[in-house]
């Protein structure tokens, strides 16, 4: 019980540190934390295995994105979407202040949520409110947008909380689907790490 309320802990900082993250470096702390965080909840069930896959795909986005600060063509996708300016506005909250506040207004709803949840012999609240956390981290992500980093980092955040999820529901039957689900979106999180925000103008 106490080693899953740790996991669950560790899962639960993992979706925040990508709820607030930003900048290419901010998408691969984000991408590693989310594979270490979820790895270690879909461990409870499915062991070792588990862990080293969630993790693995969360290591190599992190590699990958830091690669292209030194290939540019690896991470840059400026042949797909292209470099736009961008101009600051003023605000009251930035962009992280808006998404802590979406964060916090959604833990109320994910921990009432999270009790009628049961994942497999993991009947405990911790590990399925931190899945449901970092699934809603990444609607949060994709709804605060400001470019297409963020949508990719937002589908990543959803798509390992998912696996994790499922790997806790039905352990030695969902690794290869958990793969498919948490490096599928990894592909345009590497891609789109580099891409210009969208927000132009005075």
């Amino acid at each position: 019980m106490i080693v899953a309320a740790l996991l669950a802990a560790g899962g639960f900082v993992a979706a925040a540190v990508a709820l607030v993250s930003v900048g290419p470096k901010g998408v691969g702390v984000s991408a590693l934390a989310m594979g270490l965080g979820m790895g270690g909840l879909a461990s409870l069930t499915d062991g070792f295995a588990a862990f080293l896959t969630l993790a693995g795909v969360g290591a190599v986005a992190l590699t990958l994105i830091l690669l292209g600060q030194r290939v540019p063509r690896v991470a840059s996708a400026r042949w797909l979407l292209g470099m736009a300016p961008v101009v600051g506005r003023e605000r009251v909250f930035d962009i992280r202040s808006l998404r802590l506040l979406a964060g916090v207004g959604v833990l109320m709803v994910t921990r009432l949520l999270s009790g009628h949840l049961t994942a497999g012999t993991v009947s405990t609240q911790g590990p399925a409110f931190a899945c449901l956390f970092a699934w809603e981290v990444g609607i949060i992500r994709v709804v605060t947008g400001r470019g297409p980093s963020d949508l990719a980092l937002g589908a990543f955040c959803a798509a390992m909380g998912t696996s994790a999820f499922l790997l806790l529901s039905s352990p030695h039957d969902s690794l290869v689907w958990a793969v498919l689900i948490s490096a599928v979106p990894a592909v345009p999180l590497v891609l789109l790490a580099r891409s210009a925000p969208w927000e132009s103008g005075s």
